[in-house]
């Protein structure tokens, strides 16, 4: 009797169906860092890590799941642990976890009159947690997300917590010609402020792209909610044009904000080894970069015409990389006195 007890079970789980086992990728860094200088707030250790999780499975139905976990996550580049978890197929991608704080208007923002969200450092593009889809149908492509807990870590405060909307949508007309309109309903991250480029209040924008060659032309035209007494430019026109020649690239651009601004960015490759390259803005920052690989080691020297020499030298081990260097002073106010203080550093990092 008992035999036969075990027979019907086995029997019954066989008959059940397996859960699949999704495939897993770990991988991370821990990086040291130390740093020297006249600036007593410059004189630290740094030691930042993160490990990251994903995963990623396609299901019975043929659609796609993928999850991603940051465990740890480096202090310096305004983040926290986070998860993001995805399903797509012939529908569109559905995103939930963190996102970008602006994605769904930037698809729809094609006459590029709105930068990018950032955070509390310029170049630190700003994410949230919230809820993301897109998909398209044909030549029209269509974005949209609800922000619906904002700040660089996704844990605003009862106080200031903004929850908001946004959607994107761009079409292409012709061979080259794009069109697009975007819609936000409130500012996307409430951390961010004004002093940075972004979505800081509720606005639509509508623009147009068109690609001819080598020749990239932009306009727009943006909408506030809210009136202020702020400066703001709320039309932009914007041309681009790339030349490649051999070993040379120049890309220059222009548009009418703030006053008819451009700029040139030259590359010139002299040899397989050695690179040169400048980028000249009107009223602004002219900076001269030569870069040189051999092998594993890579020197970067950069010099701008306010007089301040970064340099730095690295070797890059697979893995492992060690680097040293030394920063220029540079503007207190772009990200804080203590890293704007001119200093040396040495730097390990290791990788899995």
């Amino acid at each position: 009797m008992n035999m036969n007890k075990t027979l019907i079970a086995l029997a019954i789980a066989a008959a059940l169906p397996v859960a699949a086992q999704a495939d897993a990728t770990l991988s991370g860094y821990v990086v040291s860092k130390y740093k020297s200088g006249n600036d007593t707030l410059v004189n630290r250790m740094d030691t930042d890590s993160r490990l990251v999780i994903d995963s990623s499975e396609v299901l019975a139905n043929g659609m796609t799941a993928t999850a991603n976990f940051r465990i740890t996550a480096d202090a310096a580049d305004d983040t926290d642990n986070s998860g993001t978890g995805t399903l797509s197929g012939d529908f569109g991608t559905l995103t939930m976890g963190s996102i970008d704080a602006d994605n769904a208007f930037q698809a729809g923002d094609v006459g590029a009159v709105v930068g990018n969200t950032t955070e509390a450092t310029a170049s630190t593009a700003s994410s949230v947690y919230g809820i993301h889809f897109a998909g398209s149908v044909a030549n029209l492509s269509f974005e949209a997300q609800i922000n619906a807990d904002t700040g660089p870590t996704g844990a605003g405060t009862a106080a200031a917590v903004t929850n908001s909307s946004q959607f994107g949508v761009s079409m292409d007309l012709a061979e080259g010609l794009t069109v697009g309109y975007a819609y936000a309903s409130d500012l996307a991250d409430d951390v961010s402020t004004a002093s940075h480029s972004g979505i800081h209040e509720g606005q639509t924008a509508v623009g147009v792209s068109y690609t001819m060659g080598d020749l990239v032309l932009t306009a727009g035209k943006v909408n506030y909610k809210a009136e202020s007494t702020t400066a703001k430019t709320d039309a932009v026109v914007s041309a681009t044009y790339t030349v490649n020649a051999d070993a040379l690239t120049i890309v220059a651009q222009t548009d009418n904000s703030p006053s008819g601004d451009f700029q040139v960015d030259i590359s010139y490759a002299v040899n397989d080894a050695l690179t040169v390259s400048s980028e000249v803005d009107k009223d602004k920052t002219t900076s001269m970069t030569a870069t040189y690989t051999d092998g594993d080691m890579t020197t970067i020297v950069s010099r701008t015409d306010d007089g301040s020499t970064d340099a730095s030298v690295g070797l890059d081990y697979g893995n492992a990389a060690l680097t040293i260097g030394r920063v220029g002073a540079v503007t207190a106010t772009a990200v804080g006195p203590a890293v704007a203080a001119a200093h040396s550093y040495v730097s390990y990092k290791v990788s899995f």
